[in-house]
């Protein structure tokens, strides 16, 4: 009876669906478990021949030492002075330009790290150890013990108790009541409708009106030889905390294979499900009416939410410290939803809430939350998605904790990188962005207008490729964001899409190479 890690993908995550019938909780294999939507990489084709092609931009900081005598970017110190000093960037950025297809307007704060230098670092990915159980459980669900249904003891009725099959009848009768014809086959099974009302009525007269619970050993083990999915290599459990019920699962069977994943989660049971993103911020909708996807039902529920953002990242922030995880902070926070799957399979909105997001700070400097792309350098060998944290809070509070893939990290420069200009990362920039933006028209005529709200300055994971291990490196990178707005030949909006969590364009701040 083995429930996996979630595993996320861009705005949506692979659910996990119950299947009564065989009372096995059904998710597919690892490769199936990555629902991955790909972010598309710039295609520079067609540009005009005073822009820079791709290969031209690989490093530009050459001419620059050329032209102006910049050190080595390569195991040279930075220039003395602090980071602001040494990059010296405005407050703000303000710049237009465009052709007649893109449009750029940028106006935003200039987000730089008080340090006096950023040095780059070796990453290695590790498996959750026995601590990282303990000082979760205790701060979130105080060291509360894990339990499980026993499911051997309830094999007649396949793990389900007379009220949760008494339940499913319902729903199964309220199918046909609605006009669904008992001969055709039900939810992708071999079995009818009817077939599968005769299973749960078989099922009920076995079933104890109580479920048989059992203690688990709360034991977190990680033995890379047992190959991937080894059941030894997985924990799963219930926490009960205040009349509530947790479901608790530390998965290190994916650190293994070509998929080198490990994924802690603590959920409340009531919302047990996927969370996805709301890519555009629900309380524009007004300035964008009918453009931002978010269905009338969400809207309302979205509504009713009792909670403020601002309050749920400080209550974040003391999570942290009460798990000792004062090397992360929230990095900041989006609305979120889970989708649920109806017998008749529909899927409908479950529950809303707010989502905080937390990352690293290593000496100062932020590792810049993004969501994730789905893909990994051509030649990896191994795909290994970043280190992540999120919280999830309703107004009930917190009803969602997710770690994904911590990181053992490691001095790699002696002394600080040299940091390019801004003055040449905006040139980079400007050029880039319509570059990139020319390749994602739909129709002749499309306009796409770029709103740059965003720009940061901060750690990135560049992951190594042609090694098996999970090891990389955090460079330092400069983070363009804000929004973008389609629009037809005629003017007519076609999508908004504003995220702070999704990249404009990311520059490596040691060279001015593109990060895709």
């Amino acid at each position: 009876m083995r429930e996996k890690g979630r595993i996320k993908s861009k705005g949506n995550r692979k659910m996990v669906n119950v299947d009564m019938a065989n009372g096995n909780r059904t998710i597919g294999n690892a490769a199936k478990r990555i629902a991955i939507l790909g972010i598309c990489g710039c295609v520079l084709a067609g540009c005009g021949d005073g822009m820079q092609t791709e290969e031209e931009l690989v490093t530009p900081v050459e001419q620059a030492k050329e032209d102006k005598a910049v050190p080595e970017v390569a195991g040279n110190a930075a220039s003395a002075g602090d980071v602001a000093g040494q990059v010296q960037a405005p407050e703000r950025y303000q710049w237009e330009g465009g052709l007649d297809a893109v449009s750029v307007q940028a106006d935003a704060m200039v987000e730089i790290p008080d340090v006096a230098g950023i040095r780059t670092k070796k990453v290695t990915g590790r498996a959750f150890i026995q601590e990282d159980y303990d000082r979760v459980n205790q701060a979130l669900l105080g060291g509360g013990k894990l339990w499980d249904r026993d499911y051997q003891a309830m094999t007649d009725s396949n793990g389900f108790t007379a009220s949760e099959l008494e339940e499913a009848l319902r729903r199964l009768e309220a199918i046909k009541e609605n006009g669904t014809k008992g001969n055709i086959l039900y939810g992708g099974k071999a079995e009818t409708l009817d077939q599968q009302i005769v299973i749960y009525r078989d099922m009920l007269e076995k079933a104890p009106k109580e479920p048989v619970l059992m203690d688990i050993p709360a034991i977190v083990n990680f033995d890379e030889n047992l190959g991937e999915g080894a059941e030894e290599n997985y924990l799963h459990g219930m926490v009960t905390v205040d009349g509530k019920e947790y479901s608790v699962v530390v998965d290190n069977s994916l650190l293994t294979g070509e998929i080198r994943h490990a994924v802690f989660s603590v959920g409340q049971k009531a919302a047990n499900g996927s969370w996805n993103w709301l890519m555009s911020d629900p309380t524009k909708r007004d300035e964008y009416p009918g453009e931002l996807g978010v269905e009338e039902e969400l809207a309302v529920m979205l509504e009713g939410l009792q909670l403020q953002p601002d309050s749920v990242v400080e209550e974040t922030r003391m999570k942290l410290k009460e798990m000792g995880m004062e090397e992360y902070a929230p990095y900041g926070g989006e609305y979120s939803y889970i989708l649920a799957l109806t017998e008749d399979e529909r899927n409908v909105i479950k529950q809303v809430g707010y989502q905080v997001h937390c990352s690293r700070v290593e000496d100062g400097v932020p590792v810049l939350y993004m969501h994730e792309d789905g893909s990994r350098p051509g030649d990896a060998l191994v795909w290994w998605p970043a280190e992540e944290m999120s919280f999830v809070y309703t107004g009930e509070g917190l009803i969602s904790f997710e770690w994904v893939n911590p990181w053992v990290l490691e001095e790699l420069s002696a002394e600080p990188v040299f940091l390019l200009p801004f003055t040449e990362i905006a040139d980079i920039f400007q050029e880039m962005i319509i570059k990139k933006s020319l390749d994602e028209f739909g129709e002749e005529g499309d306009r796409t207008e770029i709103q740059v709200s965003g720009v940061r300055l901060g750690y990135m994971l560049l992951q190594d490729t042609g090694v098996e291990q999970m090891t990389g490196t955090l460079v330092p990178v400069w983070n363009f964001t804000g929004r973008k707005i389609g629009k037809n030949a005629a003017g007519e909006m076609k999508y908004v899409i504003e995220n702070e969590y999704e990249s404009l364009l990311t520059i490596n701040a040691m060279d001015g190479t593109i990060v895709e």
